[in-house]
């Protein structure tokens, strides 16, 4: 009988994190899971120590794999999943001890996906962030991918995780959804957004804490505030991959399309002001990146968002001499 869930974990070089990661979900209320575990390459320690919680409890599938990135190796681990629904970990966190049961008691037939909330903490295990207000709601399939790109009516930071989420296996595989192997940044968003798309039914949303999520000082996105990351670049092409698939629809409105069109202009000043906040400024990449902007969202959209972003940042001078 095939296991309820198909738990997958992309492991490179976090060996002193696996142990506390593993046995978090290997402890949790529900028990109903294949562990997946796709050592990419790791030089370390890490691969030994898959084998050796293998040993120990038959839930646990390894895979070894040449280093070709996280994407890859969640690739790896879809292409070998079992369960009716597809959850994500990163090795270096950890899951709440009632996590996994309380984003199954959301599943229901009308449901495709299910969102938990979860909750940052320091390396040291102090907690940095949690969410205050708890709530459990369900989203329409155009809602949910609303609130993807605007946050429109649900203010969290967190939309585009897909370590918060279940997925249903039969949707993707049906459907070939794979993480775009060129996407170094936000690949997590584009993936939930192909998979929204594809859907048909609803997500559950609770905000009860699932996911503890460790703050690590060398991460991709930390890594942005330190220095200048040239790989920030790929998530401009990221949202233009996103907005292509927005169109696709068929039940395509003129809200969703203006929001989808949004984040590919606001993108460019993201990636602007990152440059300018690490005095690198790349003018030809910039230059090209305006005139793809331009040419996916249109011309005067792209002015609409200019002036309106002009006009925010001059109330905000005003108000600061004041």
């Amino acid at each position: 009988m095939s296991p309820k869930l198909s738990i997958i974990i992309p492991i490179y070089n976090t060996g002193p994190y696996l142990p506390r990661c593993f046995d978090s979900i290997l402890s949790q209320s529900y028990t109903d899971f294949e562990l997946l575990l796709v050592d990419d390459g790791s030089t370390d320690n890490s691969g030994a120590i898959c084998e050796a919680y293998a040993q120990k409890d038959t839930r646990i599938k390894v895979f070894h794999t040449k280093n070709g990135g996280i994407c890859s190796a969640r690739n790896i681990g879809l292409d070998h999943t079992q369960g009716e629904w597809i959850y994500f970990v990163d090795s270096d966190d950890e899951l709440k001890p009632n996590g996994l049961q309380t984003l199954v008691d959301c599943i229901s037939d009308d449901v495709d996906c299910v969102m938990g909330g979860y909750e940052q903490y320091d390396l040291d295990g102090s907690l940095i962030e949690t969410e205050k207000k708890h709530e459990t709601l369900t989203l329409s399939k155009r809602d949910s991918l609303l609130v993807l790109f605007s946050g429109h009516s649900i203010h969290y930071s967190y939309l585009g995780y897909v370590w918060i989420r279940l997925f249903r296996n039969r949707i993707i595989q049906d459907h070939g959804l794979r993480f775009d192997t060129s996407i170094r940044i936000k690949e997590d968003t584009l993936f939930v957004t192909q998979y929204l798309c594809k859907s048909n039914g609803k997500t559950r949303f609770t905000t009860t804490p699932v996911y503890k999520y460790i703050a690590q000082k060398n991460s991709e996105m930390n890594s942005l505030r330190t220095a200048y990351n040239p790989k920030y670049v790929y998530s401009f092409d990221a949202v233009v991959k996103m907005y292509s698939t927005i169109r696709q629809l068929p039940e395509l409105d003129r809200q969703l399309s203006k929001a989808a069109k949004h984040e590919i202009v606001r993108r460019v000043y993201m990636i602007m002001d990152h440059m300018l906040y690490h005095n690198v400024v790349d003018k030809k990449c910039l230059s090209k990146l305006r005139r793809r902007a331009i040419k996916e969202v249109g011309l005067p959209y792209y002015l609409e968002y200019q002036y309106y972003r002009n006009k925010r940042r001059a109330k905000k001078i005003i108000e600061k001499s004041f």
